[in-house]
């Protein structure tokens, strides 16, 4: 690994109407792209695609996914036209063949909204080439830090490794605070505090067994889908590899919209 390696991120996507909506997440957001103009694509790992086995996104120009409902109709005309690249798609899973997993090609699937609800904000111009790949819809912890550890060489090639999720994402727990005005939760709170103490001390044993060792997790990720991008990004940032927090906000309450850049320490 080159020392002018790109760091990996992780971002917090909250809701679908985030950039409709003027909170501390979207101007952060709108202003993280600033720092990663000179990136030749992205791969963006969302929470959104769960696959039996990890797979790519083949696809020349990716549709935008309206993957929700019951939200204004303006969301729904919302468009995010970045261009894809079958050819990084292919080296993707070159890569993940390479360290033992199997890695599937989808020649039609497009951006869903944790891939386009960030990117729109941090690269509104849409001149960036954007690759998805997929979670595993076994969520195991270790084998997505794995699956993140064999794409860690894109990193040398200026392409930017973006995790999509949440850092405290509560849907599924029906006591969560969470609506316009809703006051955040002390767990929550125990939670985010928690979680960035083990991603800035590199605690790789912690993040794999955040259920255990995460206070209040079965609350803070009752469906593990949006923590599985945060090890992803941690893996692909190498053996070494900490966290730094570039972003602590709440959103709707029990919405934790933390957000992280991953690097190996260097001597």
């Amino acid at each position: 690994m080159s020392a002018d390696a790109l760091p990996t991120l992780f971002v917090s996507h909250g809701a679908p109407t985030l950039p409709l909506e003027n909170v501390p997440a979207r101007q952060f957001l709108a202003t993280l792209g600033d720092r990663y103009r000179n990136v030749h694509a992205i791969l963006c790992v969302s929470a959104h695609w769960n696959t039996s086995r990890p797979a790519v996104n083949a696809v020349e120009a990716p549709e935008t996914i309206h993957d929700f409902y019951g939200f204004p109709s303006e969301l729904y005309r919302l468009r995010y036209d970045a261009r894809g690249s079958p050819d990084l798609a292919g080296r993707v899973a070159d890569l993940v063949h390479g360290a033992g997993l199997r890695c599937d090609l989808d020649r039609h699937r497009g951006l869903d909204h944790g891939a386009w609800v960030p990117l729109m904000l941090m690269f509104p111009n849409a001149d960036v080439p954007v690759v998805q790949l997929s979670i595993q819809r076994h969520f195991d912890p270790a084998q997505h830090i794995a699956l993140g550890a064999a794409l860690s060489s894109l990193r040398d090639d200026g392409v930017l490794i973006l995790g999509s999720g949440g850092a405290v994402h509560p849907l599924g727990y029906a006591a969560a605070s969470l609506g316009e005005g809703a006051a955040t939760d002390d767990w929550a709170y125990e939670f985010s505090g928690w979680l960035t103490d083990a991603v800035t001390r590199g605690e790789r044993l912690s993040l794999v067994k955040y259920r255990e060792r995460g206070p209040y997790a079965e609350r803070a990720h009752p469906y593990p889908d949006h923590f599985m991008p945060l090890l992803v990004v941690f893996g692909a940032a190498g053996d070494k590899a900490r966290g730094k927090l570039l972003h602590h906000s709440w959103y709707w309450g029990d919405l934790g919209m933390d957000a992280y850049a991953f690097d190996s320490d260097r001597p």
